[in-house]
């Protein structure tokens, strides 16, 4: 698997501290990454390719899933564009459940604090590329690695503030 760090990122969905499940599915770690659309991720790009190439050499499926998807159509559980979505492109990584990546400040201490990571922050992840083929459709997933938590950022789904609600 090629690894890369990805560029500065805004977290949705952190899911770094528990692993979880959705709808049977086997818990996992893992973190979904919204780029602005003009952000360069050739770097992930590459380590795609080159997942893709260590896969199937010169012969890839016609059909390949990437994990880099466009932001825009995005939709909700009841089927609404998800605003933190509109114009960014994004990508999910995930890790097995005894596989927790470690949790890092700007210092490289860990963090203990789970509050300190939400919907909306900035991180930067160390992800690896790998090429899988499941029941007949093929593409090119990231595991996640560590995780670095950059800066604050407007967090998704706040609408007020605590002290605005009980003062």
């Amino acid at each position: 698997m090629s690894r890369v760090t990805t560029p500065e990122f805004t977290a949705s969905f952190p899911q770094l501290f528990e692993a979880v499940g959705f709808e049977g599915q086997p818990a996992k770690f893992s973190v979904t990454m919204l780029w602005d659309k003009d952000e360069d991720l050739s770097k992930l790009k590459a380590a795609c390719d080159a997942a893709v190439a260590k896969k199937w050499g010169d012969n890839p499926p016609a059909i390949l899933s990437f994990p880099m998807k466009d932001g825009d159509g995005k939709l909700d559980k009841d089927g609404n564009q998800r605003p933190e979505y509109s114009g960014m492109k994004y990508a999910i990584a995930k890790a097995k459940d005894t596989d927790q990546p470690k949790v890092v400040d700007n210092e490289l201490n860990p963090i203990l604090d789970k509050t300190v990571v939400y919907g909306g922050c900035k991180m930067r992840a160390a992800v690896s590329a790998y090429a899988w083929s499941f029941a007949g459709k093929h593409g090119v997933s990231l595991y996640l690695g560590n995780v670095q938590r950059t800066g604050d950022g407007e967090a998704f789904g706040s609408t007020s503030s605590v002290e605005s609600d009980f003062s």
